[in-house]
Protein backbone atom coordinates (compact mmCIF):
# COMPACT_ATOMS: atom_id res chain seq x y z
CA UNK A 1 0.00 0.00 0.00
CA UNK A 2 1.79 3.21 -1.07
CA UNK A 3 1.41 6.21 1.50
CA UNK A 4 -0.86 9.16 0.12
CA UNK A 5 -0.19 12.59 1.24
CA UNK A 6 -3.18 12.86 3.00
CA UNK A 7 -2.26 9.78 4.98
CA UNK A 8 1.58 11.58 5.94
CA UNK A 9 -0.22 14.97 6.78
CA UNK A 10 -0.61 15.00 10.79
CA UNK A 11 -2.51 17.42 13.33
CA UNK A 12 1.38 19.31 13.74
CA UNK A 13 1.09 20.35 9.70
CA UNK A 14 -2.08 21.62 10.18
CA UNK A 15 -2.39 26.14 9.89
CA UNK A 16 -2.94 27.93 12.82
CA UNK A 17 -5.05 29.88 11.26
CA UNK A 18 -8.63 30.69 11.97
CA UNK A 19 -11.18 27.82 10.08
CA UNK A 20 -14.60 26.03 9.79
CA UNK A 21 -14.05 22.42 10.32
CA UNK A 22 -15.74 19.17 10.13
CA UNK A 23 -15.27 16.07 12.02
CA UNK A 24 -16.40 13.21 10.01
CA UNK A 25 -16.88 9.44 11.11
CA UNK A 26 -17.30 6.22 9.33
CA UNK A 27 -15.72 5.91 5.92
CA UNK A 28 -16.72 5.38 2.57
CA UNK A 29 -20.40 5.59 1.41
CA UNK A 30 -20.82 5.25 5.18
CA UNK A 31 -19.07 9.03 6.34
CA UNK A 32 -21.07 11.08 7.86
CA UNK A 33 -19.83 14.50 9.35
CA UNK A 34 -20.10 13.93 12.96
CA UNK A 35 -19.38 17.36 14.61
CA UNK A 36 -18.77 21.24 12.61
CA UNK A 37 -16.86 23.82 14.57
CA UNK A 38 -15.04 26.82 14.28
CA UNK A 39 -11.10 27.68 15.59
CA UNK A 40 -9.43 30.89 16.09
CA UNK A 41 -6.20 28.27 15.43
CA UNK A 42 -7.13 25.16 13.77
CA UNK A 43 -4.17 22.92 14.44
CA UNK A 44 -4.62 23.65 18.44
CA UNK A 45 -8.65 23.00 18.45
CA UNK A 46 -8.03 19.51 16.63
CA UNK A 47 -5.33 18.69 19.06
CA UNK A 48 -7.98 19.43 22.01
CA UNK A 49 -10.68 17.34 20.15
CA UNK A 50 -8.29 14.71 19.01
CA UNK A 51 -4.73 14.81 21.26
CA UNK A 52 -5.39 16.14 24.34
CA UNK A 53 -9.28 15.17 24.11
CA UNK A 54 -10.18 18.45 26.83
CA UNK A 55 -12.52 19.70 24.29
CA UNK A 56 -16.13 19.77 25.88
CA UNK A 57 -17.52 17.81 23.17
CA UNK A 58 -14.75 15.30 23.77
CA UNK A 59 -14.43 14.87 27.15
CA UNK A 60 -17.83 13.19 28.08
CA UNK A 61 -18.69 15.24 30.66
CA UNK A 62 -22.16 16.60 28.88
CA UNK A 63 -25.43 14.13 27.79
CA UNK A 64 -23.98 14.29 24.36
CA UNK A 65 -20.60 14.29 22.49
CA UNK A 66 -18.32 12.91 20.20
CA UNK A 67 -15.40 10.07 20.69
CA UNK A 68 -12.33 10.96 19.31
CA UNK A 69 -11.80 7.13 18.74
CA UNK A 70 -14.14 7.21 16.05
CA UNK A 71 -13.44 10.41 14.01
CA UNK A 72 -12.22 9.37 10.67
CA UNK A 73 -11.53 12.43 8.88
CA UNK A 74 -11.53 16.30 9.62
CA UNK A 75 -11.97 18.45 6.73
CA UNK A 76 -11.73 22.46 6.98
CA UNK A 77 -12.08 25.47 5.12
CA UNK A 78 -10.19 28.78 5.21
CA UNK A 79 -11.32 31.80 3.97
CA UNK A 80 -10.03 35.60 3.93
CA UNK A 81 -13.10 36.88 6.32
CA UNK A 82 -12.65 34.34 8.69
CA UNK A 83 -9.97 36.96 11.03
CA UNK A 84 -13.43 38.13 11.55
CA UNK A 85 -15.06 36.33 14.36
CA UNK A 86 -18.57 37.56 13.43
CA UNK A 87 -17.94 36.32 10.12
CA UNK A 88 -16.51 33.04 11.67
CA UNK A 89 -19.68 32.41 13.79
CA UNK A 90 -22.11 33.38 10.90
CA UNK A 91 -20.24 30.46 8.20
CA UNK A 92 -20.50 27.77 11.08
CA UNK A 93 -23.78 27.99 10.75
CA UNK A 94 -24.39 27.98 7.70
CA UNK A 95 -22.32 24.53 7.91
CA UNK A 96 -25.06 23.20 10.25
CA UNK A 97 -27.45 24.09 7.14
CA UNK A 98 -25.50 22.59 4.66
CA UNK A 99 -23.52 19.74 6.25
CA UNK A 100 -26.15 18.79 8.81
CA UNK A 101 -23.72 17.53 11.32
CA UNK A 102 -24.82 15.00 14.19
CA UNK A 103 -23.61 17.51 16.53
CA UNK A 104 -23.34 21.08 16.56
CA UNK A 105 -20.54 23.16 18.58
CA UNK A 106 -22.44 24.91 21.37
CA UNK A 107 -21.06 28.50 21.42
CA UNK A 108 -23.14 31.63 21.59
CA UNK A 109 -23.40 33.49 18.57
CA UNK A 110 -23.60 37.12 18.68
CA UNK A 111 -25.86 39.90 17.00
CA UNK A 112 -23.25 40.65 14.63
CA UNK A 113 -22.99 37.65 12.82
CA UNK A 114 -26.47 36.49 13.19
CA UNK A 115 -27.03 39.92 11.14
CA UNK A 116 -24.01 38.13 8.94
CA UNK A 117 -25.84 34.86 8.53
CA UNK A 118 -28.87 36.61 7.97
CA UNK A 119 -27.39 38.37 4.42
CA UNK A 120 -28.34 36.85 1.56
CA UNK A 121 -25.06 37.52 -0.10
CA UNK A 122 -22.78 35.98 2.77
CA UNK A 123 -24.96 32.91 2.95
CA UNK A 124 -24.38 31.67 -0.53
CA UNK A 125 -20.62 32.89 -0.67
CA UNK A 126 -20.29 30.18 2.12
CA UNK A 127 -22.88 28.03 0.32
CA UNK A 128 -20.52 27.90 -2.63
CA UNK A 129 -17.32 27.89 -0.15
CA UNK A 130 -18.39 24.67 1.73
CA UNK A 131 -19.80 22.54 -1.60
CA UNK A 132 -16.20 23.08 -3.47
CA UNK A 133 -13.56 20.87 -2.06
CA UNK A 134 -12.22 21.36 1.45
CA UNK A 135 -9.31 23.78 2.03
CA UNK A 136 -7.69 20.80 3.55
CA UNK A 137 -8.25 17.09 4.73
CA UNK A 138 -6.84 15.17 6.98
CA UNK A 139 -7.15 11.05 7.58
CA UNK A 140 -7.24 9.81 10.45
CA UNK A 141 -6.11 5.88 10.96
CA UNK A 142 -8.08 4.00 13.02
CA UNK A 143 -6.15 1.48 15.71
CA UNK A 144 -7.57 -1.23 13.62
CA UNK A 145 -6.19 0.04 10.38
CA UNK A 146 -2.62 1.29 12.05
CA UNK A 147 -2.09 -2.42 13.40
CA UNK A 148 -3.02 -4.07 10.27
CA UNK A 149 -0.38 -1.83 8.25
CA UNK A 150 2.25 -2.58 10.97
CA UNK A 151 1.35 -6.21 10.01
CA UNK A 152 2.05 -5.80 6.67
CA UNK A 153 5.11 -4.15 7.54
CA UNK A 154 6.06 -7.40 9.09
CA UNK A 155 5.68 -9.77 6.65
CA UNK A 156 7.90 -7.73 4.33
CA UNK A 157 10.97 -7.00 6.66
CA UNK A 158 10.17 -11.30 7.50
CA UNK A 159 10.80 -11.73 3.56
CA UNK A 160 13.09 -9.40 3.23
CA UNK A 161 15.00 -11.03 6.28
CA UNK A 162 14.61 -14.12 4.42
CA UNK A 163 15.73 -13.16 0.88
CA UNK A 164 18.67 -11.77 2.45
CA UNK A 165 20.11 -15.23 4.17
Amino acid sequence: MKLSSQMLLGISDLPNRPALYALYGGAGTRAYVAYVGIAESLKRRAAQHLLLRDSSVATGTSAVGINPDYVTALKWWEHSRFSERKALQAAEMVAFDVLDPALRSRGGVSKAAQALYDSRDFRKEMETLLKKNPSGHLRIPSLEGVARGLARLEERLEKIEERLK
